[in-house]
């Protein structure tokens, strides 16, 4: 597994320099024997991502030392679908880190914005199917979306640059 992820790890002791590392066990190595100026062991680091892919999936649940290695087992790597679905549940229904594997395969959602799934959805369900035409002009699709979003039926953020809906989480 090769990755192209820079971290770094920032001591909270003003008397010591951070370091960069770039898997789990690099980051084990440098900080096991890492000292401050002057010669004590350091033992707590703030823990940033500096460079690479995933960086709302790494802010969204909020690494730190105690997680890190969860990060790299399960989460560093994660692409597509799923890591879309984990930056929703960590970042908007706050599940826990440890559970998230877990709730992946509940997450529904579609890439888009409200409207274009209220129209596939009266599309989809057959709704409009059982509105005479001369009336089908009259129905208001974005009405329709923005009721569903007040009512809480979907909900729409932005991830990853990309509008998402989703809904029964």
């Amino acid at each position: 597994m090769t990755t192209t992820n820079n971290y770094h790890a920032t001591p909270y002791d003003i008397s010591a320099a951070g370091f960069y590392f770039h898997d789990y066990e690099d980051y084990e190595a440098k900080a096991r024997n890492h000292r401050n100026e002057y010669g004590e062991m350091v033992e707590e680091f703030e823990i940033q991502h500096v460079a690479g892919d995933n960086y709302q999936l790494f802010s969204a649940l909020g690494i730190n030392q105690a997680n890190l290695k969860i990060w790299f087992d399960d989460f560093e790597d994660m692409k597509g679908t799923d890591a879309v679905g984990a930056i929703y549940l960590a970042e908007y229904l706050n599940v826990n880190m440890t559970n998230i594997m877990d709730k992946l395969d509940e997450v529904s959602f579609y890439e888009g914005r409200s409207q274009t799934y209220a129209q596939d959805y009266l599309t989809d369900s057959g709704l409009l199917d059982e509105v005479p035409d001369s009336l089908r002009n009259y129905i208001d699709v974005d009405a329709f979306a923005r009721d569903m979003l007040l009512a809480g039926d979907i909900t729409e953020v932005d991830i990853m640059g990309t509008t998402y809906g989703f809904w029964d989480c």
